[in-house]
């Protein structure tokens, strides 16, 4: 009985107890704040591209040749994403439609911005096919682009906030707006 009552009195250790109970909630909330960091620096990175690509778009500096590719090659090489182009070219995603003005309101089309990929090219004057169209002159366009990006820690939880694929990756979605200059 004495040597049970000298084991539990015994204090030898204890801090490695309240290291235990401690150190996993330290370094979730470490890993989650530096894995939010980097997405976020990411998004202002893809965000930047995208306004660039946009200006252009706008100004007609791709001119009538633009091909899906083509304006994904701009979106990658526009931004210091950190990755390389072939991997951006492969997680990026491009939808771009003209916003009917005509039935006395704003037509935005899909509210979906899908994360998958379609190859198609990008031709002034070409009927839409519910994913790219270049519009034509003065037209509204809409251009959704969506890149997804594989969770560093996809334990601590910071992906759950963010909108998910079926894949596991995290969606990173940029919309804006434009007008087609005339001419």
């Amino acid at each position: 009985m004495t040597r049970l009552i000298q084991f539990l009195r015994d204090e030898r250790g204890s801090a490695i107890i309240e290291f235990l109970f401690v150190f996993p909630t330290v370094f979730t909330l470490f890993t989650a704040s530096v894995e939010s960091s980097v997405y976020m620096i990411r998004y202002v990175m893809f965000d930047r591209s995208i306004d660039l690509v946009v200006r252009n778009l706008r100004l007609g500096v791709y001119g009538s040749n633009l091909t899906h590719k083509k304006l994904k090659e701009e979106i990658c090489t526009n931004g210091v994403l950190g990755n390389n182009i072939t991997h951006c070219m492969n997680a990026t995603k491009i939808w771009m439609q003209p916003i009917n003005t005509g039935t006395g309101g704003f037509g935005m089309g899909s509210t979906q911005a899908p994360c998958i990929d379609k190859p198609a090219e990008i031709k002034v004057g070409d009927p839409p096919d519910n994913s790219f169209s270049a519009g034509v002159d003065n037209d509204i366009m809409l251009i959704r682009v969506c890149m997804k990006e594989w969770p560093m820690f996809p334990t601590t939880g910071i992906s759950v906030k963010m909108p998910v694929q079926s894949d596991g990756s995290v969606a990173m979605i940029v919309s804006s707006t434009f007008v087609n200059e005339p001419g």
